[in-house]
């Protein structure tokens, strides 16, 4: 039951996601001063390559945030912001709600 639950609150936290950076997005594009954008590092937990993938469209697919590269030997992802003022927060968010979720369905050593 664990997964189940698991999948289900991974897609409410990213729809969730989906609208709050969605309007901060749209704050960022209606200022008049321009954002601070740029690339952040993101060390991931252990999880398979399909979890890391999985974990990439999530952020990609959440306004203001990119997934430039993978790196599964280093658990690592390099992220591409659209406010850097703000990447402590989107890291933190990514760990948060995305992350834990991602591994419980995906584990390390598991191939899919």
């Amino acid at each position: 039951m664990r997964r189940p639950a698991a999948l289900v609150r991974l897609l409410l936290r990213f729809m969730l996601h989906c609208i709050v950076s969605g309007i901060a997005t749209a704050r960022i594009i209606l200022r008049r001063r321009p954002a601070r954008s740029g690339l952040v590092r993101l060390r991931t937990a252990p999880m398979s390559e399909a979890g890391a993938a999985v974990l990439a469209a999530l952020v990609t697919l959440t306004p203001g945030s990119s997934v430039i590269d993978i790196d599964p030997e280093r658990r690592e992802m390099l992220l591409h912001l659209l406010d850097l003022d703000g990447a402590d927060g989107t890291v933190a968010g990514i760990r948060r709600d995305f992350e834990p979720d991602v591994v419980l369905l995906f584990p390390a050593g598991v191939r899919r």
